[in-house]
């Protein structure tokens, strides 16, 4: 959420998506952005905010904000996004993970990480537009489905995460557990256009304006959203992820 292009049309959530939201199917606990191959699209630390719409937000059953942080005054954050203006508030049992440039090299065997495809499915052959390394719940390499974006821009294809069953050139082999325990393996394939990113977990002084944000909870009767989780995307091309649908 210094790397390769990824098309930014709508497309959560391995944060996700916000759910694609760990290494040895831990989490990664890198705090330091890593060197991202050379790529056409640069990121840019200041993103722009997109033109406002009233439209409410509701993922997966949850209030969500997403948008580019205006302001940070204590535990309250001001964010401007599709959906307009809002405030998110966040407390010490708030879960906040950001996501930072990583390069394939960065991969390595029984990692968990999500992708998001290009082309392809699960199963089968995948090329991959973006894959994040430290995405991981309670340890586990869950799959939770379409869900997997882990911070990424929203894709119509969804997204999946597993663990590195092994690794080829320019490619990995994903191994996925299903909810009755099958495992399915697929191929996934990189371009000179994948981003690839590290997702990791950090303290809230990482919360600073100019950066991108999709925070989900729970609106108050204020109309502040009380946040359970908090990620920090990666910013491209001066624009941050769209919410769902958009």
């Amino acid at each position: 959420m210094q790397k390769p292009s990824i098309a930014w049309h709508s497309v959560l959530a391995i944060v996700g998506m916000t759910a694609l939201a760990a290494v040895g199917c831990g989490s990664s606990n890198n705090s330091s952005p890593s060197e991202s191959p050379t790529a056409p699209k640069t990121t840019s630390a200041v993103a722009s905010p997109p033109a406002p719409s009233t439209t409410p937000l509701k993922v997966n059953g949850e209030d969500e904000v997403v948008g580019s942080i205006d302001s940070v005054s204590g535990t309250t954050i001001k964010v401007s996004g599709p959906q307009g203006s809002a405030s998110v508030a966040f407390s010490p049992s708030t879960k906040i993970r950001e996501l930072t440039p990583a390069k394939p090299t960065d991969i390595t065997q029984g990692q968990c990480v999500t992708i998001r495809p290009a082309s392809g499915a699960e199963g089968g052959t995948v090329t991959a537009d973006a894959v994040v390394i430290g995405m991981s719940t309670g340890g586990q390499c869950q799959k939770t489905g379409g869900s997997d974006n882990a911070g990424l821009p929203r894709s119509p294809l969804g997204g999946f995460r597993g663990t590195v069953d092994s690794i080829g050139e320019k490619m990995i082999v994903l191994a996925t557990i299903g909810a009755d325990g099958s495992t399915t393996k697929t191929t996934v394939q990189f371009t000179d256009t994948t981003l690839f990113a590290d997702r990791h977990q950090v303290n809230p002084d990482a919360i600073v304006a100019g950066k991108c944000i999709i925070a989900g909870g729970t609106n108050d009767t204020g109309g502040t959203l009380q946040a359970l989780t908090i990620n920090l995307p990666l910013v491209v091309d001066g624009k941050c992820p769209q919410p769902k649908g958009s």
